[in-house]
């Protein structure tokens, strides 16, 4: 396999984990926004979805070293 294909495959790889990431703490925040809903568990107080996302960011990132 030539090192450009190789390139363009690993790049693809990383995109895929950065858009995983997102799509489990948007799925994350609405399993907590619906538990709080429905009157059971607690959902963040003073969470921005913002905040969510970075967080979400610096653990993924944390975990690709």
């Amino acid at each position: 396999m030539s090192v450009r294909t190789e390139l363009a495959k690993l790049r693809q790889q990383a995109r895929q984990a950065l858009n995983d990431s997102d799509v489990k703490a948007i799925s994350d925040l609405m399993d907590e926004l619906s538990a709080e809903a429905a009157g059971g568990g607690s959902a963040r107080e003073h969470d921005s979805l913002t905040a969510v996302f970075n967080e979400a960011q610096k653990s993924s990132a944390g975990s690709q070293l």
